[in-house]
């Protein structure tokens, strides 16, 4: 009789949490639908606003990939959609790649932070040989940028940009913009100069180096080195706003490598930042290195910069990542919130301002904070 009264308890009792259990397990499923219906519309609002024929989007939280989808198209010509797996000109966001790179050598004890750039790479202009490694890392060089000055270029001939030291010719006689590490600029010169010393170190070409240590091994198929002769799966197309229509930007015709001279798709990108956040590329301690902000020579801190990400605050909140851009018809940004696990990349294949995709990505992202 004890056995059967204990019997019709444990049957009310279930019966009674059944609908609360219920609840629980289908309430994050809801609230994710919630979520991604605001995203939809947020992301198509602003995308109406500025213009931007075609967006990737991807969202990890935790280590885990939440969403992954594409809006608009790829191709307006063609009619193509955008999807998760189409391939974008990532701009800037190279910077992050070469970052990792470099520090991988430093793990490795092939090079050190403060090496000057001259202990590896010969035949530079004298004002550059005391610049160090974390100096070009985190824009304190002092190098002149070799798409940011205002004087006229060394080369005054016509030069065939085929590969980054082309780039360097056109600063290689200026004088520093300031003494190395006494101000913070941002300069895309030190980073064609980090692509080249990867090369030196390792003995492999800049696209093979990270093919080997970071894009098979952690199976992102879809990044690359851009080229506008070889065929690329699922390649957008870059679009300028003019007149107010869609009009083709122009291709660059020059070779950026290791400044910013990636394509990829927002799955790779994904696979990146959990990789980062789960130390298979990167011991914790050397990723915490690269999201310090930098110091200048006096000790002040730089506010915004660490060593190849930048460190602005958003709302508050802890954030790093990079963003990209450059007039050749792509806007593009990777955004990760540590306290909140949260990470948010977007691809576009409009001219934007770089900061004004970064600032959608943050939007984004904030629609996972806690509330």
């Amino acid at each position: 009789m004890r056995h059967n009264s204990f019997l019709i308890r444990l049957v009310f009792l279930c019966l009674c949490f059944a609908p609360v259990l219920s609840l629980a397990q289908t309430k994050p499923v809801a609230q994710t639908e919630r979520q991604i219906e605001k995203i939809d519309s947020f992301v198509r609002e602003k995308m109406k606003s500025k213009n931007i024929p075609g967006l990737s989007l991807a969202v990890v939280r935790d280590g885990k990939l939440l969403l992954a989808k594409g809006y608009g198209m790829a191709n307006l010509e063609l009619s193509v959609p955008a999807t998760e797996k189409t391939n974008y000109s990532i701009a800037s966001i190279t910077k992050i790649f070469t970052a990792v790179a470099v520090m991988m050598l430093v793990e490795e004890g092939k090079i050190s932070l403060e090496d000057p750039i001259s202990k590896h790479l010969s035949d530079l202009p004298g004002a550059w040989n005391p610049a160090t490694i974390r100096q070009l890392l985190n824009h304190t060089s002092g190098i002149k940028n070799f798409n940011g000055h205002s004087e006229p270029p060394c080369k005054v001939e016509k030069v065939i940009y085929d590969s980054p030291k082309d780039f360097l010719k056109e600063v290689e006689c200026l004088p520093l913009e300031f003494p190395h590490g006494e101000r913070w600029v941002y300069n895309g010169s030190s980073y064609l100069l980090l692509g080249i010393l990867i090369e030196k170190v390792s003995g492999m070409t800049y696209e093979k180096f990270l093919r080997e240590r970071i894009f098979t091994p952690l199976g992102m198929n879809d990044t690359r080195l851009i080229t506008y002769t070889e065929l690329i799966p699922n390649r957008a197309d870059g679009y300028s706003w003019q007149n107010g229509s869609f009009r083709h930007a122009p291709q660059s015709s020059v070779f950026e490598n290791s400044n910013g001279g990636l394509v990829s798709t927002v799955l790779d990108m994904a696979k990146l930042d959990i990789a980062l956040t789960s130390e298979k590329l990167l011991r914790r301690a050397t990723l915490e290195q690269m999201i310090t902000n930098a110091k200048l020579n006096s000790g002040e801190i730089v506010p915004g910069s660490g060593l190849g990400f930048g460190l602005t605050p958003f709302r508050g909140r802890k954030r790093v990542g990079h963003n990209g851009g450059g007039g050749l018809g792509f806007a593009t940004s990777l955004t990760h919130f540590f306290n909140e696990k949260v990470t948010v990349v977007v691809l576009t294949n409009a001219n934007q301002p770089a900061g004004s995709v970064g600032e959608m990505a943050n939007e984004i992202a904030a629609f996972y904070f806690p509330k």
